[in-house]
């Protein structure tokens, strides 16, 4: 059955009332379990393709500072962890509640201002949050270990800031490209996802269409 929005006083008399939470669970089993594969590939591989690309830049910042900053391999699982977790996680998060969501209940929603919000949404969190995240961590373990001349932030934040600016300089232009690259995934993305789901209205309508034809 197709999940169509309505006003109150257009709504049939047999059809079945849904509220949005029930309406977006309802909708997003019906495009898991959708049988062709091909029909909802933007819907089942979007959100891995932006967890996957926040994951890799968190990876790539992390390196760059741990190798700069002369760490080599202290403390690798801590700062790995956060600065690949957390960047993914929050991602992931916020493209399935303020991307996905409207487009699986809203279709006649503004598209543009769709593929607009993922762009934003997947730059700050894919490309700048690792890399505010990456030297915090890293810092952390400098002071601990003692492999690089690092003043303290509380104590000397200009002279910090320097370093930091510094050490960032290298991979100024990379960052740059970086996050033109994230903000194009998730627009197109966000393309691929609302194909997905059109395609399969379009094909429930036509078999609708094709039940009634046949009554």
């Amino acid at each position: 059955m197709a999940l169509q929005k309505e006003k109150y006083s257009k709504i049939p008399e047999d059809a079945v009332i849904l509220t949005e939470d029930q309406a977006l669970i309802y909708q997003t089993k019906l495009m898991a379990n959708w049988p062709n594969t091909k029909d909802v590939f933007g819907f089942k591989y979007g959100s891995m393709a932006i967890a996957t690309a926040s994951m890799v830049t968190g990876i790539y910042f992390n390196q760059h500072f741990r190798g700069m900053f002369r760490l080599l391999n202290y403390g690798q699982m801590s700062s790995y962890l956060p600065i690949t977790a957390i960047p993914t996680a929050i991602s992931l998060f916020s493209h399935q509640q303020f991307v996905l969501g409207p487009l699986l209940l809203d279709r006649k929603g503004c598209p543009i201002c769709l593929q607009t919000r993922a762009s934003a949404i997947q730059a700050l969190c894919g490309c700048l949050l690792p890399l505010v995240l990456s030297p915090i961590t890293s810092l952390a373990l400098v002071h601990r270990y003692h492999t690089y001349d690092m003043p303290y932030i509380t104590k000397e934040p200009r002279k910090a800031f320097q370093v930091i600016a510094k050490v960032f300089k290298p991979i100024k232009n990379v960052t740059f490209y970086l996050f033109l690259g994230h903000a194009f995934l998730a627009s197109l993305v966000t393309y691929f996802e609302a194909d997905s789901i059109n395609t399969v209205d379009m094909k429930l309508a036509l078999a609708e269409t094709e039940e009634e034809f046949r009554n």
